[in-house]
């Protein structure tokens, strides 16, 4: 669904991103998941700085 919405797309990357962070380390395997959350929401990696 959220795909279709790019507002919500963009917010679910962003969740990720401070998901992913949490732990005070944005390590490369969590960006790996995030871009291919990027993909899969037809939105670009570049945006995020991934």
């Amino acid at each position: 669904k959220a795909k279709k919405k790019p507002a919500e797309a963009r917010a679910v990357i962003q969740i990720g991103i401070i998901i992913g962070g949490a732990d005070g380390d944005f390590d490369k395997t969590e960006q790996a998941v995030v871009r291919e959350a990027c993909f899969a929401l037809d939105l670009p990696p570049h945006e995020f700085d991934l």
